[in-house]
Order: structure tokens, then sequence, then C-alpha cells
């Protein structure tokens, strides 16, 4: 059972969540050749202000 976590800065749409679990979920139930209700994607978001990039907070980029 594939489990496959997403973090991604805070602020996505319903519906673009909803399109990467979509996508995720048919392309790794293809690579690891196991059923499609076999795989998990986890969501996550994070304020920009607890993620860094670069040396800097990313809400100052």
């Amino acid at each position: 059972m594939p489990v496959v976590t997403i973090d991604w800065w805070s602020g996505s749409n319903e519906d673009g969540r909803r399109e990467a679990v979509d996508e995720i979920s048919s392309t790794v139930s293809r690579i690891a050749e196991c059923p499609l209700e076999a795989v998990t994607v986890i969501i996550r978001e994070v304020e920009t202000s607890y993620w860094g990039k670069g040396g800097k907070l990313a809400s100052e980029l």
C-alpha cells in the first residue's frame, strides 16, 4: 500500500487538491502495479511563514 505525502504552501483550492490526488494516485498505481484503491495520498498545507527556501522564509520571497 503506497502512501504519498505532499507538502505545499497553504492556500490551495479543492479542485487543485482533487486533481493532484487523482493524477498522483494513477501514476503510483501504474508504477507500483497495485490497485488504485491501495494508494493513499496525504496533502499537508504549510503556511509560508513556516517554510524556508534559499535561506529565507517563503513568506519573504
